[in-house]
């Protein structure tokens, strides 16, 4: 089941990439840290989550909420977006995430979620994939997909754990 929908999961990705034409560049790095906003499709029923459950996602454990099975999208490990959610949210720097997916892969314990090169196709894949879940700056949110509300927060408030 779990290769299959990962094989679809791929397949929706690509043929997205594939209609929205080559991604765009990500500026460098930022000098201070990026505020960011977990997001989900529009549609979605899911509304808020705990920052523990968010974290659990993204370490790529199995995670619903709300009748949902969540499917999380990330961007490339070099990008500034990634280096700063994975700070944020997970607390770990570019090499401790590394060190983590190389050591549950040699495990056997799964695979990171997967990655696409632009925000641009992010939003795309999260707006048309049921339980699809990412995260973006929220001067990107388009009416497509939505921020949810973190241990009750929401993303404009200056406590929300991954704001600046």
């Amino acid at each position: 089941m779990r290769a299959s929908r990962s094989s679809f999961v791929v397949s929706i990705a690509l043929l997205v990439a594939a209609l929205l034409g080559p991604p765009e560049r990500t500026a460098a790095a930022p000098t201070s840290p990026t505020p960011l906003a977990v997001i989900v499709g529009a549609s979605s029923r899911v509304q808020e989550l705990s920052h523990a459950l968010v974290r659990r996602i993204f370490l790529g454990e199995q995670a619903a909420a709300d009748g949902v099975t969540f499917v999380p999208f990330n961007y490339a490990p070099s990008d500034p977006l990634r280096i700063a959610f994975d700070l944020a949210a997970l607390g770990f720097s570019p090499d401790a995430a590394g060190r983590y997916w190389v050591d549950r892969r040699i495990r056997g314990q799964g695979l990171p979620p997967r990655t696409v090169p632009s925000a641009t196709l992010l939003r795309a894949v999260i707006a048309r994939l049921p339980g699809a879940i990412g995260y973006l700056p929220p001067s990107m949110l388009t009416p497509e997909v939505r921020a949810v509300r973190i241990d009750g927060l929401p993303h404009d408030d200056p406590d929300y754990p991954l704001a600046d």
